[in-house]
């Protein structure tokens, strides 16, 4: 017999409203629902603690990644903290100014796990003219603390998340907290290149979707914002399974909103959403967890008449990219045909 504590937490999700659950029916109550929401999210992630820093940039190599091109930069996001990331040119016959394209990797893996399987999608957005950065993580690829160093498989394959989650949780930080913060910084060097023309995508799988999802609600400048195999409702995907990885959870997020809200403060900005059929990670219900979460989601950007600007990509598979019309969405947010 065993006497165990799941049930209490869902009894205590589902007897309790979301304080910023999305209610707005005017535009105006949107904006100001719009800066409580974020003003809350960055207390609790701890995101209003990080520290403002220089910013220290260098370009370290030029190496051959999984057939790029790919340059080797670390860039200084805290004191003495450092983000490392590859970063990928189009080519340079092509003309004008370029759009950038940030893809941040998922759970345990790194930079060059997104060069080795978004490689097509990688190709697509440099076809396209977009210049395209790959991050580590705070925890992750070449950002592991000493327990997950090394180059054994097994350890190429794990994250320091839970070590981070421990740290950071006594000073009230997270590791959502960080990494968005740190694509934030990202964003402020890519967007003062010279060549940069001032549009700003995101793009990620499992917890690449995450950072993406969290880092275009707390900040306008990414213009168009791809999530693939993260965006269901927490009930199912977090608290029923409480065994995902660490950086999925921050204190009293879920007494604060759901990821349907998450998306709301996307709008009306264009917002891709890609889920597997089959996908273990969105619970029990598979889509319908989903769809629950993104009809919270359109409601925030009818608003705004741009309901169209939610895009829903459902494939056959389970957790795993596949990027079908991704291409056509990045293009439509350019205003591209």
């Amino acid at each position: 017999m065993y006497y165990t504590m799941l049930d209490y937490y869902l009894n205590l999700f589902d007897s309790n409203k979301r304080e910023f659950a999305f209610e707005a029916t005017t535009r105006a109550d949107y904006d100001a629902w719009k800066q409580a929401l974020r003003a809350r999210l960055q207390d609790i992630t701890g995101l209003n603690r990080c520290v403002p820093c220089q910013g220290e940039h260098e370009l370290i190599s030029t190496e051959n990644v999984e057939g790029f091109e790919a340059e080797y930069h670390t860039l200084e996001t805290e004191p003495g903290v450092v983000m490392p990331f590859y970063l990928i040119r189009p080519d340079a016959a092509l003309e004008g100014k370029r759009p950038a394209l940030i893809i941040p990797h998922g759970h345990g893996g790194g930079k060059r796990a997104v060069l080795a399987h978004q490689g097509q999608f990688i190709r697509e957005a440099l076809a396209e003219g977009f210049i395209v950065a790959c991050p580590d993580e705070r925890g992750s690829g070449d950002r592991r603390e000493f327990p997950e160093q090394g180059d054994a498989p097994e350890q190429a394959r794990m994250n320091s998340h839970r070590e981070l989650t421990q740290l950071g949780i006594n000073f009230g930080r997270t590791v959502i907290g960080g990494a968005v913060w740190d694509l934030m910084r990202l964003a402020d060097w890519l967007l003062a290149q010279p060549e940069a023309d001032g549009f700003l995508a995101c793009a990620g799988m499992s917890g690449g979707g995450q950072q993406t999802l969290w880092f275009a609600a707390l900040d306008d400048r990414v213009s168009a914002a791809i999530t693939s195999g993260y965006f269901y409702g927490v009930r199912d995907s977090l608290i029923e399974l409480p065994q995902n990885c660490a950086c999925n959870f921050v204190p009293h997020f879920f007494e604060t909103a759901d990821m349907g809200e998450l998306g709301a403060l996307i709008a009306p900005r264009p917002f891709f959403v890609e889920s597997g059929e089959n996908d273990p990670l969105s619970g029990k219900r598979r889509v319908q967890n989903v769809v629950e979460q993104l009809d919270v989601t359109r409601a925030a950007y009818r608003l705004f008449g741009a309901e169209d600007k939610v895009v829903h990509s459902v494939h056959d598979g389970g957790h795993e990219w596949r990027g079908n019309g991704m291409r056509e969405f990045l293009r439509e947010a350019r205003g591209m045909k």
